[in-house]
């Protein structure tokens, strides 16, 4: 059960942080020294863990993108795969090694010439210990994959004229919309029965 704490005016005023006014000079000493502090912690850290903070880093930028709704050209699967590289402070060449894949496929795929296949992804995901697991690969590409497709206009055009028919909604929407705009409410029951 709970219990009702009652806290006197002084208790409540002190319990409260109100925000300070700082001026222009005061406010740049203390972004100086936030900065300060900053570059002293990540001095004191190793190589491998600010390696691991900048994949952490991108793992959470491929989570965002590939959760939105949103397609953004920028965000193919080469370019977190180039982030990736650079995050582990690698050369391409020094990287392909060590994942066992030629150096121009790696090119390739670096410059957006080709797509991965399974393979690749899972060797990505083990050489980063899973810290991006492989679905994360995964959905960046399939995401991609969407967007191709939903921008190839010719592809869609030229399906389409293999449609011998389509189905016409045109005089439903017309008819839903006109209930929407006029308020009506339209019980709509089964027709049956049970």
């Amino acid at each position: 059960m709970k219990r009702k704490i009652k806290h006197t005016d002084k208790e409540l005023a002190e319990a409260h942080v109100f925000p300070s006014e700082l001026s222009a000079s005061d406010k740049k000493q203390s972004e100086n020294e936030v900065t300060a502090f900053r570059n002293a912690q990540i001095k004191k850290m190793s190589e491998n863990d600010r390696s691991y903070s900048r994949i952490l880093q991108l793992k959470y930028t491929m989570e965002e993108y590939f959760k939105d709704d949103t397609y953004d050209n920028i965000y193919t699967f080469s370019y977190f795969l180039k982030e990736y590289i650079h995050s582990i402070n690698m050369k391409s060449s020094d990287f392909s090694k060590v994942i066992d894949l030629h150096s121009t496929k790696l090119s390739r795929l670096l410059n957006d010439r080709e797509k991965p296949n399974d393979k690749i992804l899972i060797r990505l995901a083990v050489h980063s210990d899973n810290s991006i697991p492989l679905s994360y690969w995964s959905c960046v590409i399939e995401k991609q994959n969407r967007l191709e497709l939903i921008n190839d206009k010719a592809l869609i055009k030229s399906e389409s004229k293999n449609v011998k028919s389509k189905l016409d909604f045109s005089s439903v929407i017309k008819r839903r919309l006109s209930i929407i705009n006029s308020k009506k409410t339209v019980a709509i029951r089964p027709t049956w029965k049970l």
